[in-house]
């Protein structure tokens, strides 16, 4: 069993706090773990996210504050480094969650390409430029349907640019609740024979739930995507997170 979603932005980068994660795997029976960051975590990607900063005042002081705690690319890989160095009874992996900006892929490509990460990570949390995952409030007066559109284009772009391993919660356009008036079978297909023909892997992420929708997963399923698991933990209580009845499901296919 993987986890291979687990952010470790609540400690401090040394060891000591790397092995609490480590032993709660060991708990949950886990073989292998990825730890990583969001990439507003880190100083080097803070110019990828100046115009979702610009786009207005609670984007400009949620950004603002990340700053203030933002570590270099070179602390994480120090750490990343002592963690390899070491053996432990299970394997840990180290990955970013790349925050996808369609107008910076070469950016973001340049930043990740030498080789460092065991897994990438792509996620979409902003339609051009605005995060529509943070406050449901936010969804008010706003097109639903032209969102659902959006959201489904930036997810086969995500799939096609060749920088990522895994797409991370691809259903995370539903957090608030809100759906189209149109059937999402299509753009559920395309987007998973996108995955398909460029080698992407469908997590199936387990912060809420056990994945994806279940006509989701079935059309991931029939196209024959490949699965990864994650909890997306936050935490170390959270590790492991329901990924051995999620693992039971991936793995009848």
């Amino acid at each position: 069993m993987k986890d291979l979603h687990i952010h470790i932005e609540r400690g401090e980068y040394t060891l000591d706090w790397i092995e609490q994660f480590i032993r709660k795997a060991e708990q949950m029976e886990l073989d292998e773990i990825c730890l990583l960051e969001h990439t507003i975590r880190f100083r080097e990607f803070h110019p990828v996210f100046k115009e979702a900063r610009e786009y207005n005042r609670y984007q400009r002081k949620w950004v603002d504050e990340k700053l203030l705690s933002a570590h270099s690319f070179d602390e994480f890989k120090e750490l990343a480094e002592k963690v390899r160095g070491r053996d432990y009874p299970v394997k840990v992996s180290f990955g970013l969650e790349v925050c996808y900006f369609e107008q910076h892929l070469d950016e973001i490509r340049s930043l990740v390409s030498d080789g460092f990460f065991d897994y990438l990570l792509g996620s979409v949390h902003w339609i051009d430029n605005w995060t529509f995952n943070q406050r449901k409030y936010q969804w008010i007066g706003r097109d639903v349907n032209a969102i659902y559109r959006r959201y489904f284009e930036l997810e086969e772009s995500l799939a096609q640019c060749g920088i990522f391993d895994i797409i991370a919660h691809p259903d995370l356009i539903t957090c608030h609740g809100f759906y189209p008036d149109y059937d999402l079978k299509d753009s559920y297909k395309r987007l998973c024979e996108k995955l398909k023909s460029n080698g992407v892997a469908f997590e199936m992420n387990t912060s809420k739930g056990l994945g994806v929708n279940s006509e989701f997963f079935e059309i991931a399923k029939k196209v024959g995507v490949s699965f990864t698991t994650g909890s997306d933990a936050h935490c170390v209580e959270d590790v492991g997170r329901r990924i051995s009845e999620v693992s039971r499901l991936v793995t009848c296919i």
